[in-house]
């Protein structure tokens, strides 16, 4: 079905649209609700989500196909924890698609929870040797350089699945101040330097492959830019010790994707 709008001109009906959710883990939310029935617990997929969220306000029919640690590649051919590729729940009667990607390409989140760790935990929760390899210089360059691209592709291919959706890339909300004398908690000054420096390497890569593939975005980084992580009405956490299947530091908190599915319906005038 296609939204229209309600008889008086005003807000929209999307009752009984078809919604598929792509994304990394600030997509699925990790921790913060009840799996999802059928997808890994590595996916952290939960119920908590904004995509749930919306769902369940505007009556949509939602695939979500969220998953932690998901890259571009994860969404367009690549197959993440025994799941097809994410695109693959995209159909031609598609109505709506929601995207939050790139962080894991450039090692956004992870790098912040490397950083933030205490060496007792580091050595707890020591970073495989693949993750070392890809934060190292010269790749996170290259990785860096490749993104505006690999976002480009992953809205082609949303574009040629789904011709008549509504597409929005969301970009990753705000994590740390921006105010680089405000101290980030667990981080030291170089450290959050880095971590800024990457989120916005990942919001103009984001508009990038939005843009050129006649998507739209979803700005919540600025929109969240006075929620960071410890601010007084935060929707982000910061630095602490994750727990085996709960929320993770440095990612959304309830709040947060609360607000991004007040935020996408109020793009869509629902």
């Amino acid at each position: 079905m296609n939204a229209a709008p309600d008889n008086d001109g005003g807000t929209r009906s999307w009752a009984g649209a078809r919604y598929v959710a792509l994304g990394s883990s600030y997509a699925s939310a990790p921790g913060l609700g009840h799996p999802v029935p059928g997808s890994p617990p590595e996916a952290g997929r939960t119920d908590a989500n904004y995509a749930h969220l919306l769902a369940g306000a505007l009556q949509l029919s939602l695939t979500d196909a969220t998953s932690s640690g998901a890259t571009t590649a994860d969404v367009m051919w690549r197959s993440q924890y025994g799941q097809a590729p994410q695109a693959d729940a995209l159909t031609p009667d598609t109505d709506l698609v929601t995207v939050t990607i790139g962080g894991n390409d450039i090692g956004y989140a992870a790098s912040m929870m490397l950083a933030g760790l205490s060496p007792a935990a580091y050595l707890r929760h020591r970073p495989s040797l693949e993750l070392i390899k890809a934060l190292a210089p010269a790749a996170l360059n290259r990785n860096i350089a490749m993104l505006p691209a690999d976002m480009a592709s992953v809205g082609q291919l949303i574009r040629r699945r789904s011709p008549n959706a509504v597409v929005l890339f969301v970009e990753y909300l705000t994590v740390l101040p921006l105010d680089p004398h405000t101290r980030v908690p667990g981080m030291k000054p170089a450290q959050a330097a880095a971590s800024r420096r990457l989120a916005v390497h990942l919001a103009l890569a984001t508009e990038a492959g939005a843009n050129a593939t006649g998507c739209s975005v979803l700005r919540v980084a600025k929109a969240s830019a006075d929620h960071y992580a410890g601010s007084d009405d935060p929707w982000t956490v910061g630095a602490f010790l994750p727990a085996e299947g709960g929320p993770l530091p440095f990612h959304p908190n309830q709040a947060g994707h609360e607000a991004v599915a007040r935020m996408i319906r109020d793009y869509l005038g629902a």
